[in-house]
C-alpha cells in the first residue's frame, strides 16, 4: 500500500474522536512502531523525533488525548490510560501493513511517561517503554491555582485551574509508576533525564530505575532541563540507538 511517509489520523476512544499523524518509514514492509505521548498541556510533543525515526526505518504515531490539541473530549488525567491504549487497538488494525505488531513501543515525556509506564505494565502488547522525564510519583508534586492557571489550563479547553488541581490530587488514588515500572519485565525499560530539569527532579527517574527490574537502563544528561531543549540531538540518538536492539 504506496504512501507518503506521513498521513493524519484519527481513532475512537471512550465514544470520542482522537487527533493524531502517523509517521510511516519507506517501504511496505512490516517495521517497529511507537506511540509517542506528549505531556501535559503538550508543548512539546516530539515531531523530531518522529522524523528521526522515521528516517532510520520505523514508524510512530502522535496523537492527542481527549479534550486537547483538537481531539474530543473532557481532558481527565485518569482517561489518559485509556486513550493510549486504543491508540495500540488502532494500530493493531489491519489498516497498516506496515505496522508490525509484534514490535509495538511507547515513548513518553513528562506525564506521557507516566501513561507509558502504566499502560506497559498490563498491556503485554507493549514490547517496550521509554520514559523521558518522568515522575516516579505525582503525590510528591503540588501545584497552586497560579501554577495551573499560567502553565495548563490555557491550553486544556474547559478545564479550570481548580479542576486542574482536584484530578492531580487524585493521581495518587491511580497506580502509581515506581509501583508498576517492575511489572514491565522482562520488556525493557529506557528511562532518560536532564539534571537540570526545573519541572521534575531527576531524582524520580532514579527512584524508577531502582524501582524497574532488568532489562533497564537510565541515562541522565548533566545539562538537559526538562525538554532537553538545547539537547534534543542526544535525547534522539539515545533513543534511536536503544531501538537498533529490537
Amino acid at each position: 500500500m504506496p504512501h507518503e511517509g506521513q498521513t493524519g489520523i484519527y481513532f475512537d476512544s471512550g465514544g470520542y474522536r482522537l487527533l493524531g499523524m502517523l509517521f510511516l518509514a519507506r517501504g511496505d514492509n512490516p517495521k517497529l512502531s511507537a506511540i509517542i505521548l506528549h505531556g501535559v498541556p503538550g508543548i512539546e510533543k516530539n515531531f523530531d523525533l518522529a522524523h528521526s525515526l522515521r528516517m532510520h526505518g520505523w514508524n510512530s504515531l502522535i496523537f492527542h488525548y481527549r479534550g486537547c490539541w483538537g481531539s474530543e473530549g473532557r481532558y481527565t488525567f485518569k482517561t489518559i490510560p485509556d486513550d493510549v491504549g486504543a491508540a495500540l487497538d488502532f494500530l493493531c488494525t489491519s489498516s497498516y501493513p506496515q505496522i508490525d505488531t509484534s514490535r509495538l513501543f511507547l515513548i513518553g515525556h513528562s506525564l506521557g511517561g507516566w501513561a507509558a509506564i502504566l499502560v506497559a505494565s498490563h498491556d503485554l502488547r507493549v514490547r517496550g517503554a521509554v520514559a523521558i522525564a518522568t515522575m516516579a510519583d505525582p503525590r510528591e508534586f503540588h501545584f497552586t491555582e497560579q501554577d495551573a492557571a499560567k502553565n495548563f489550563t490555557p491550553w486544556l479547553p474547559d478545564l479550570t485551574p481548580l479542576d486542574f488541581i482536584s484530578q492531580w490530587q487524585e493521581l495518587g488514588q491511580f497506580t502509581l509508576p515506581i509501583k508498576e515500572v517492575s511489572q514491565i519485565s522482562p520488556r525493557p525499560v529506557l528511562i532518560l533525564h536532564g539534571r537540570k530539569d526545573e519541572v521534575v527532579p531527576v531524582a524520580q527517574s532514579v527512584r524508577l530505575f531502582e524501582n524497574a527490574k532488568e532489562p533497564r537502563t537510565l541515562l541522565i544528561h548533566d545539562k538537559a532541563n526538562h525538554s532537553f531543549v538545547w539537547h534534543r540531538q542526544w535525547l534522539v540518538s539515545q533513543i534511536r540507538d536503544w531501538f537498533d536492539r529490537f
